[in-house]
């Protein structure tokens, strides 16, 4: 059975996301179950998974863009990885774990991405929220992954969200 998590906007003007575990319509009420099982610290530079908002200074992967246009990124933890734009004017993302690529793909005029593994077999998929103040989306992982691919492709997916969203604004002059 697929993992399915739904990722929500901290609060309306956060770059931070809150992670929950199944497929949401509407973000749960602080305090109340189900509690987020991720939290996203994102900043300018960097973005940070952490078990809960609390642990921001202890975070379980820790990524750091680098390069004036944040092409490539550094990611630490309980493991090393690193990623990189696929092209110069692609919003998706490669990133390495334990010697294989892992690429995002964005379909054009979709809110759909897909992540591939070097075989090209499925592993992810995240559908964007339209139209909803709080709501990113809703991300699908495949059965039978390790803990630490997990976090790479729960971090992933917000970079390459936070990447499709940077596209926008400056597509639309903002």
């Amino acid at each position: 059975m697929d993992t399915t998590l739904t990722y929500f906007r901290k609060s309306a003007f956060s770059r931070d996301a809150l992670v929950y575990a199944g497929d949401l319509d509407t973000q749960p009420a602080e305090g109340t179950l189900p509690s987020p099982v991720y939290y996203l610290d994102v900043g300018s530079r960097h973005i940070n998974l952490c078990r809960n908002a609390t642990q921001v200074t202890s975070p379980l992967l820790a990524c750091k863009r680098h390069g004036m246009l944040g092409r490539s990124a550094t990611i630490r933890g309980d493991i090393t990885s690193s990623a990189h734009r696929n092209g110069t004017f692609s919003n998706a993302w490669t990133f390495v774990y334990m010697a294989e690529e892992f690429k995002w793909s964005i379909a054009r005029w979709s809110n759909r991405w897909t992540l591939v593994d070097g075989r090209g077999n499925t592993v992810a998929g995240f559908e964007r929220a339209s139209f909803r103040a709080s709501k990113i989306g809703t991300l699908s992982i495949m059965p039978g992954h390790p803990e630490h691919l997990v976090w790479l492709i729960v971090l992933t997916c917000e970079l390459v969200h936070r990447t499709v969203k940077s596209s926008e604004r400056a597509a639309h002059g903002s």
